[in-house]
């Protein structure tokens, strides 16, 4: 049996930011939470290449992410450019991080340093979700990045190198998702909508 081609999750820009307010950021797990956010926003990591992240992936003066080899899923590294705001709360995630924990425990761990999964990672959505009012899922924000990032005119090559596609056929399901948009923009504000409008037929 084929496998069924996954669906393509918008999110609205107001929902996007509710739930980047949402975390608790003067607590260890909101930091690290929101940091994790904003890396998926700004980058559009898997969830399990981002729980694998070390301290020695993260370049903060270069503003870049390393996704190694061995924790790509296509088995291939990757170099992610990430902004400024992500960099600083990262930065400032590590910065407060207990001493003891060393460089092996990953940069996205629970309190007690432990690597985060999809479980608990999935559990802390869902928990801002509720907060929110709207069904949020960890990969939707993966999805988010890459509409967000054509809709912005990125370029769609450059996606797929980002998002480590194997080829393009992934990326070009990103790509026709935004030309709905482009249909119905155009359709609201065609000149020419306005300019044509019918006309009521005479009876002879």
């Amino acid at each position: 049996r084929r496998k069924a081609e996954p669906r393509i999750v918008n999110i609205e820009t107001e929902t996007l930011i509710d739930l980047l307010a949402a975390p608790d950021t003067t607590q260890y797990s909101g930091l690290r939470d929101k940091a994790l956010l904003c890396l998926t926003l700004d980058t559009g990591i898997r969830p399990k290449e981002a729980f694998n992240l070390l301290i020695e992936d993260f370049n903060s003066r270069s503003l870049e992410i390393i996704v190694r080899a061995e924790n790509s899923k296509t088995r291939t590294q990757r170099i992610l450019p990430i902004s400024q705001i992500t960099a600083a709360l990262i930065s400032k995630l590590i910065a407060v991080r207990p001493q003891g924990w060393g460089s092996k425990v990953p940069l996205f761990a629970s309190s007690d340093g432990a690597c985060l999964n999809k479980n608990s990672w999935g559990s802390r959505i869902q928990k801002y979700s509720n907060e929110i009012g709207v069904k949020i899922r960890p990969y939707d924000l993966r999805h988010a990045f890459a509409l967000g990032f054509l809709r912005n005119g990125g370029n769609a090559l450059f996606l797929q190198r980002i998002m480590g596609h194997a080829d393009l056929a992934m990326t070009k399901r990103y790509i026709a998702a935004t030309s709905e948009d482009l249909k119905t923009a155009h359709q609201t504000a065609s000149p020419l909508s306005g300019l044509m409008r019918p006309k009521r037929l005479r009876k002879i």
